[in-house]
């Protein structure tokens, strides 16, 4: 069987479906397709967990299903393979299930996750015992037998909330109303039935596990489908769109609209306020201004499908208010989503509340799955997205032999695991207690580290269930986390008098009552400051693990080194450099006469290439034009990088002020470029009047190649 992949675009970005094949892992469960779950076990093979079609031989190098599978008589088949897992890369589920203790005491008899998706094929036979029952619409009675609450056919608005009886959740696709007023029935009712992305994740964090019978050959597990208590309700606001792209027109992907996904937040934050025990919204969709599509093209995306909108800002600081995690996926576009321009930042996930848990996919090989988005200050953690296993939706279902199931791969399917052990946590004794940034926390500092993460994440890990040595979220105890989260870069220009604000994460587990403060240290100083929790001055909150301060840049250096103390995810001392310069590249703020061709032969250069020139042709000229802000004395540096053929006699013009009458001077520098490559050399000090300067080299009577790499100019007391 050959296999037709399908990269969801737009809020369903991070989605991506087979059609083929299965796999998971085993555990306590007698589901059949069990032992293709790699990501809740990622074990090797044995006879006894594998499909028929696999012979003795293959079993040591075999991995899951790569396709759907083919499903007869209580077995199955697959058409191909993934590569053998790791051991060990996965989430722990099984030793989750065995560590965790349901709750006695929760404040509502049921976990509800809410899904914002495409709806939810409730009648699959691994989901239909696990959906959420509104018991605002159910009336509990069922007098004409037909399988449905009576509550839920009866067209009246039981709850009073403007939907009609929706018991499994909402849809916001539709309108609430119809034309005459009455309230639109479908509006109520969430049925997955064409792009089946959220019966997809519905089926990875809730498949009712243990499920096998004599008419029925069980399926899969999903993460919290072994505990009955947890249950999932969904509200259906994507679907296929054809305007997503207005520079590709008649594509049509799935995707969500703005509008609808913030009515599908208003609809959960509602049913929280209205007493329903809502423990996580997970928000697999989301969206860029531009996409990878292919690796090939970057069209920007249409307005309605923006979320990064003053009306989403608002609603997202009011669910974190309402202390309801949000699991966000960080996209399916290969690219690092810490952007200070937003065209790549991918929202939900870029939105900075404490309460949104961004999530990147990683692989059976414990590595960053190659479609997943990432980020060192954007993205918390990753969680299993390749290959995944899940319910698909089957239309109509005629016997439980006809129970659909793809393999996906996604950072849509990662978020799906982090929200099922969520719910885990909610649904468990000694942590059901937790707000939702403790949770975060939680999760950050008690996974299992993965090299690809390090430089990708914020915690650099897989989010564990349980786990030795003091990991895992059940298991967490004496699990420092310590971590710098501003500035979001390890490098940064700032200059003389400036401010800078410092902030660093530090928590054990969930608590963050950690240290009195972090000290900071700066070189070639050796002054130091301090960040403290404590909810003055530059802190925000009081403690909520985030110890903040701020430093003004001096005069005196042009480069400073800022150490926060101990990273425990790179497991190294954190180190800021800040330049106090106006620095401008080749590729900055310039001009130029003639052709000055662009290189990277010649190491030492300064950002991502340098430009040069030759001598045999008439004058050329390269123009840097910094902008100064404030007047005053600069010492003016240039770099480039080391070559031997270079000119020895290169000419700078330095174009300033008299300090007096500010009238403008022309000063000339020759340097000799084969020597002093790969560090920045002083071409004077001077006086530059605020406003755009200009700093030129020439060619002119110069005895070999001319190289224009970067410039800087550098305050002075």
């Amino acid at each position: 069987m050959s296999s037709t992949e399908i990269r969801a675009i737009g809020p369903l970005a991070a989605f991506a479906i087979i059609f083929s094949s299965n796999t998971f892992a085993t555990g306590p469960t007698n589901d059949l397709l069990s032992s293709e779950l790699w990501a809740l076990k990622n074990s090797p093979r044995t006879a006894e967990n594998s499909p028929s079609n696999i012979s003795s031989t293959e079993l040591s190098n075999t991995g899951t299903c790569a396709e759907r599978p083919t499903i007869s008589n209580n077995s199955y088949i697959c058409n191909s393979y993934t590569s053998a897992g790791v051991d060990d890369m996965d989430i722990n589920a099984v030793e989750g299930w065995s560590t965790y203790l349901p709750a006695t005491n929760l404040s509502q008899s049921e976990v509800v996750i809410a899904l914002i998706d495409t709806g939810i094929d409730y009648n699959h036979p691994d989901l239909k015992n696990k959906v959420w029952l509104n018991p605002g619409e159910a009336t509990g009675i069922d007098s004409n037998g037909n399988g449905i609450d009576d509550g839920c056919e009866d067209n009246i608005d039981g709850d009073n909330n403007g939907y009609l009886n929706d018991c499994h959740g909402a849809s916001t696709i539709v309108p609430r109303t119809n034309p005459d007023g009455s309230l639109n029935a479908d509006a109520g009712d969430p049925l997955d039935n064409a792009a089946g992305h959220g019966t997809n994740m519905a089926g990875v964090i809730i498949a009712e596990g243990n499920n096998a019978s004599a008419t029925y050959h069980g399926g899969i597990v999903g993460v919290a489908g072994l505990e009955p208590n947890i249950k999932i309700a969904t509200c259906q606001s994507a679907k296929f769109e054809a305007d997503v792209f207005p520079l590709i027109p008649g594509t049509s992907v799935p995707a969500a609209r703005e509008q609808a996904i913030r009515e599908c937040l208003w609809y959960f934050y509602n049913l929280k306020q209205s007493g329903i025990n809502i423990a996580v919204i997970n928000a697999s969709g989301g969206m860029s201004k531009h996409i990878n599509l292919y690796g090939l093209m970057y069209p920007l995306v249409a307005d309605a499908y923006q979320l990064n909108t003053p009306e989403m800002y608002l609603l997202a600081d009011l669910i974190e208010a309402a202390d309801i995690p949000i699991v966000s996926a960080s996209g399916n576009n290969s690219w690092s989503i810490d952007q200070v321009i937003d065209e790549r930042a991918y929202f939900p996930a870029s939105f900075d509340n404490k309460n949104i848990i961004a999530v990147a996919a990683s692989n059976n090989q414990g590595n960053l799955w190659s479609g997943s988005s990432y980020g060192r200050w954007s993205v918390d953690l990753l969680a299993p997205g390749e290959n995944i296993l899940s319910t698909a939706p089957t239309y109509p279902i005629f016997s439980a032999e006809s129970a659909d199931f793809v393999v996906t791969h996604g950072s849509s399917q990662a978020t799906a695991y982090v929200s099922g052990t969520i719910a885990i946590l909610k649904a468990n004794q000694s942590t059901q207690g937790l707000d939702a940034f403790s949770i975060k926390r939680l999760l950050m500092s008690s996974g299992k580290k993965l090299t690809d993460g390090l430089s990708k994440t914020v915690s650099g890990a897989l989010v564990r269930m349980a786990d030795s040595n003091g990991k895992g979220a059940l298991t967490c105890n004496n699990q420092l986390f310590t971590r710098r989260q501003a500035p979001k870069a390890n490098s940064m220009i700032a200059l003389p008098g400036e401010t800078v604000d410092i902030e660093v994460q530090s928590f054990n587990c969930a608590d963050a009552s950690g240290v009195p403060h972090i000290t900071v240290t700066v070189s070639p100083s050796g002054d130091t400051f301090e960040l403290y929790d404590d909810g003055l001055g530059d802190d925000l909150t009081s403690g909520d693990g985030i110890y903040s301060g701020s430093w003004v840049v001096p005069y005196g250096e042009f480069e400073y080194i800022l150490s926060t103390g101990y990273d425990s995810v790179i497991e190294s001392d954190d180190q800021l450099v800040i330049t106090a310069a106006i620095v401008e590249d080749n590729t900055g703020n310039t001009d130029r006469t003639g052709k000055w061709w662009p290189s990277i032969y010649r190491s030492g250069f300064y950002g991502s290439n340098y430009r040069y020139a030759t001598v045999n042709d008439p004058e050329k000229l390269f123009v840097w034009s910094p902008t100064v802000n404030q007047a005053g004395h600069y010492t003016a540096y240039a770099r480039w990088p080391q070559g031997p053929n270079f000119a020895t006699n290169a000419t700078y013009r330095v174009h300033h002020q008299d300090e007096t009458d500010l009238s403008e001077i022309v000063t000339e520098v020759q340097v000799d470029q084969t020597q002093d490559g790969n560090q920045w050399m002083a071409l004077g000090t001077y006086w530059f009047d605020a406003g755009t300067h200009a700093i030129q080299i020439t060619n002119i009577n110069a005895d070999g190649t001319v190289v224009a790499d970067a410039i800087q100019l550098v305050p002075v007391p």
